[in-house]
C-alpha cells in the first residue's frame, strides 16, 4: 500500500505538471529522492518527513517547479536499518538517478547511507539525524536541517542545571549512534558545570523493559534524569519510571517529540522536557512559519511537528539552490548553493549554513502538558 501511495503521488505531480502553462513543454522532471523509517517504531517520524517535503513540493510546483519543470519525489522506507538505509539510498541514486537526496531519521543511517551520496556525487540534506559526526568526517555533500547533539544535548543540560537547580542526573541512552551521540555530549557539559552523572545506562533501541536501568538510577538518588533516545522507548521510560516510583524530571532531546509519546505513556509524560527548533504555534509565530502551518493544516488536518517543519525547509533550501545553479542543475554548482545558504527565512527560524554543513539556529525546550499537548518552557517570552 505504501508503495501504491507513493507511486500515486508522483503521478500526481506529473500530471500537475502538464497541466502548468509556465513549464518547459516535454522537460524531465526533477527527481528528489527520500529515505525515511516509513515502518517500523520511528514510521510517524518518517511520515512526517514526507510530507513536510511533499508539501514543499506541491507548493514549488505549483508556482511553476524549478526552472519550468516540475520536482517529483520517490521515498524510500529504511526501517530505522542502516544497511536498508544503504540500499534505499543506492536504488535512488543509481536506478531512480535523482538529483537529489534528503533523509533519514536515524543518525546511525544516515552516518551509513551519506556515503553513498559522497561517492556518487549528489546532495544530501538530512532534516532530523543529530549525531555531531555526520558533519564533521568531512563529508562536503552531507548538509543538516536538526540542531546536532552538540545544541540539543547542551540546551537541556544548561536548562536542568540552571534553571531546575538540579545535582544528581542520571543518563539513560539507546545504544546507537543517536543515543551514543547524545550521552556523550551530556556528560562532557555535566563535567563542564562541576558535575557528574551518578548513574550512565544504556539500552537496545528496541528495548520492552528498561526497569533494571531504571531501579539502578533510582538506588542511585538521582534528582533527573537524561534520555537520549526516541519517542516509542521515552514512553516506556517514562512509564516504567513512574511505576517503579523514580519520580523526578525527565528530560530529552528532539526524538522525543511526537503525539505518540503521551499516547503510550499517558500521564507519565505529563511534565515531560525536550529540546526542539519549532513549536507550532500561529500566534507567537514568524510570518513564514504562520504560512506553513496553515497550509500544512489544510493539508493534512492535523497541526505540522518540529520534524515535518525541518523537511519542508530542507527542500526548500534544496531548491533555492538548484534555481541558482542554472537550468543545467549541476549536482556540485547545487551542493556549493546549499553551503552558500545565509540568512534563509525558513519556517524554522532564520538559517545560515555553517562551515561544517549545520544550520546554526535557537534551541526551544518544550514541556508535555497536564492532558497532552506542549508548551514553551524556555526561552521564556
Amino acid at each position: 500500500m505504501l508503495h501504491r501511495k507513493r507511486l500515486m503521488g508522483v503521478v500526481a505531480f506529473l500530471i500537475l505538471g502538464l497541466c502548468l502553462s509556465s513549464v518547459t513543454y516535454g522537460a524531465p522532471p526533477i527527481k528528489i529522492g527520500i529515505v525515511a523509517p516509513l515502518s517500523g517504531g520511528a514510521a510517524m517520524v518518517g511520515d512526517t518527513q514526507v510530507k513536510g517535503i511533499a508539501l514543499a513540493i506541491k507548493q514549488i510546483n505549483a508556482q511553476g517547479g524549478i526552472h519550468g519543470r516540475q520536482v517529483v519525489y520517490y521515498a524510500e522506507d529504511d526501517e530505522q536499518i542502516p544497511a536498508k538505509s544503504v540500499n534505499a539510498v543506492n536504488k535512488l541514486v543509481y536506478q531512480q538517478k535523482v538529483d537529489a537526496v534528503i533523509g533519514t531519521v536515524n543518525s546511525s543511517c544516515t552516518l551509513a547511507n551519506m556515503e553513498i551520496t559522497k561517492r556518487a556525487g549528489v546532495p544530501q540534506i538530512t532534516p532530523i539525524s543529530s549525531n555531531p559526526k555526520i558533519t564533521r568526517l568531512g563529508n562536503p555533500w552531507i548538509f543538516r536541517l536538526q540542531a546536532s547533539d552538540d545544541q540539543q544535548a547542551e540546551a537541556i543540560v544548561n536548562y536542568a542545571v540552571n534553571v531546575l537547580k538540579l545535582k544528581k542526573m542520571a543518563i539513560m541512552y539507546q545504544s546507537d549512534d543517536y543515543g551514543t551521540g547524545g550521552k556523550d555530549v551530556i556528560v562532557r557539559r555535566l563535567k563542564e558545570l562541576g558535575l557528574e552523572p551518578v548513574a550512565v545506562e544504556a539500552f537496545n533501541p528496541d528495548a520492552k523493559d528498561m526497569s533494571a536501568q531504571i531501579l539502578k538510577i533510582k538506588n542511585a538518588g538521582a534528582d533527573g534524569l537524561f534520555m537520549w533516545t526516541m519517542y516509542a522507548q521515552g514512553a516506556l521510560i517514562a512509564r516504567q519510571s513512574r511505576q517503579l516510583g523514580l519520580k523526578v524530571p525527565l528530560m530529552g532531546g528532539g526524538g522525543l517529540t511526537n503525539p505518540k509519546l503521551v499516547e503510550l505513556a499517558g500521564e507519565a509524560a505529563y511534565g515531560l522536557l525536550n529540546t526542539q527548533t519549532f513549536f507550532p504555534d500561529p500566534e507567537g509565530a514568524s510570518p513564514e512559519a504562520k504560512a506553513f502551518i496553515e497550509a500544512y493544516k489544510k493539508e493534512y488536518g492535523i497541526l505540522p511537528d518540529s520534524n515535518a517543519a525541518m523537511s519542508y525547509d530542507s527542500m526548500m533550501i534544496l531548491a533555492e539552490a538548484m534555481k541558482k545553479a542554472g537550468p543545467a542543475l549541476n549536482k556540485k554548482e547545487v551542493r556549493d548553493n546549499i553551503a552558500a545558504t545565509k540568512n534563509y527565512r525558513g519556517v524554522t527560524g532564520v538559517i545560515t549554513i555553517d562551515k561544517y554543513g549545520d544550520a546554526n539556529r535557537d534551541i526551544l525546550i518544550i514541556r508535555v502538558k497536564e492532558g497532552g499537548g506542549y508548551e514553551v518552557v524556555w526561552p521564556k517570552h
